[in-house]
């Protein structure tokens, strides 16, 4: 019994070698190679087709300037299986050294959960220097003045625009300057209007505009109002709801008025039959920063332009995402090693700019993120696009969806409610955030802290 049991054992492993050998894989993780002396840190990312390969490419070069230091890469889709994968990672016994928010919970939830380590001690042991990060970024992930998190990338929301169909129309293309006077919503719709085409066949269609912002909050934020109070988000605790503001109402009633009352924006069943944007059957599109290469493959001409101005206190949403490190991690001082790296303006942070589009939290690099984006856009001076991109920064709120404790609960009360509201044109605005407060009243109640 043992003399077969040990020739079964033999057998495993010798055809474990095999596999191992032919397909390259390895137990200890991608990218692993010899690993004697070496010190393995573990990095959690999602499953990004367009990301993954600068990814290894940064392990490859990380790994040759610190031959000490191995990096595990452990690649999940992004949404819920990342938050789940994350958790049992945590809890479990190989934490994931470095993460960040890739799925539906935000950095607060990580921070309130214990997952995220206070980086304080390791930026001034290392005396790691923030001169040129804007200092907002840097505040809005941090605690009581301890920083739990470092920005590699930001961007705002902007209006993306046709190029081609604004000169069909013989209109003049948006300003580049947030501050411009005669940049209103009243302008945007007249342009709108000016583009749009009504024809019984959706081929033939022109749409002037369509709003694709997110989250759920972005268009209260255009009339200077918002569903979110402003303590949540500088303790991520949703406390209370604004939903039936007179903001957040003209918001609602706007973005239906779009639909319905001006037909300048194409229905959410016309949208999805005509790719969005990207059709180039519609004029603008008003939405987040990765339109910057989700747009890439635009068969037009495009273009960026400011948010218009809806109210003498229109915000823009940021989103800017960080590099957390694991507060169980096994070898912190290695994983803050290879945090620096991801962070630092002349690594990490420069070449994901590079490879993503997104704009860098650093200064040094806005220079050349608008020359790299001009490539794209030719028809805007490197000028006017460090004017875009600073100017979003300037007038930005970062995203509720990184800042509220299970703010994907109450996004989703949100989306839902509101959904007729947008699908049919046939319910009242008024009436539903009615029920979007009474239910995002009783969710704060369900959410446990």
């Amino acid at each position: 019994m043992l003399k077969r049991l040990s020739r079964t054992l033999i057998l495993g492993a010798f055809l474990c070698l095999i596999i191992l050998v032919n397909t390259g894989c390895s137990v200890l993780g991608i990218n692993a190679k010899t690993f004697s002396g070496q010190t393995t840190v573990t990095w959690l990312v999602r499953t990004d087709p367009n990301i993954n390969p600068w990814e290894y490419k940064v392990v490859d070069e990380f790994e040759a300037s610190h031959p000490t230091i191995h990096i595990k890469m452990v690649l999940v889709p992004s949404g819920a299986n990342f938050d789940q994968k994350l958790v049992t990672m945590q809890v479990g016994w190989e934490p994931a050294d470095i993460f960040s928010i890739w799925g539906n919970n935000s950095w607060a939830d990580e921070v309130y959960r214990g997952f995220a380590a206070d980086l304080t001690p390791y930026i001034k042991a290392s005396n790691f220097s923030f001169d040129g990060m804007d200092q907002k970024l840097l505040d809005q992930y941090s605690v009581n003045g301890h920083v739990y998190a470092i920005p590699f990338s930001t961007g705002g929301s902007y209006v993306f625009y046709n190029v081609d169909m604004f000169k069909q129309a013989h209109l003049p293309m948006p300003p580049t300057s947030w501050d411009d006077p005669g940049w209103t919503w009243d302008a945007m719709l007249k342009d709108a209007q000016a583009m749009t085409v009504h024809s019984s066949s959706l081929n033939n269609r022109r749409y002037g505009m369509s709003d694709d912002l997110w989250p759920e909050d972005a268009n209260p934020m255009l009339f200077g109002g918002d569903y979110f109070q402003q303590s949540t988000y500088q303790n991520g605790v949703v406390a209370a709801t604004n939903a039936t503001s007179p903001a957040v109402v003209q918001s609602v009633q706007w973005k239906r008025d779009l639909m319905y009352k001006y037909q300048v924006a194409p229905l959410p069943a016309d949208a999805s039959l005509l790719n969005g944007f990207l059709s180039g059957k519609v004029g603008m599109s008003m939405t987040g920063v990765w339109g910057l290469w989700a747009n890439k493959p635009a068969t037009f001409h495009w273009a960026i332009a400011p948010l218009p101005h809806f109210s003498s206190n229109t915000k823009d949403v940021l989103f800017t995402d960080p590099w957390m490190l694991a507060k169980d991690s096994k070898h912190p001082k290695e994983a803050w090693t290879f945090l620096q790296w991801l962070s630092d303006p002349a690594h990490g942070a420069k070449s994901y700019m590079e490879v993503s589009g997104a704009m860098s939290p650093w200064s040094q690099l806005l220079p050349e993120w608008a020359a790299n984006t001009h490539k794209i856009m030719p028809s805007l001076s490197t000028d006017q696009l460090m004017q875009l991109g600073q100017g979003s920064l300037n007038h930005g709120q970062e995203s509720i969806n990184h800042l509220a404790i299970s703010y994907n609960q109450f996004d989703s009360v949100i989306s839902n409610v509101l959904s007729p509201v947008y699908n049919t044109g046939k319910v009242d605005p008024t009436s539903a955030l009615n029920d979007v407060q009474k239910q995002l009243q009783e969710t704060i109640h369900q959410v446990v802290l």
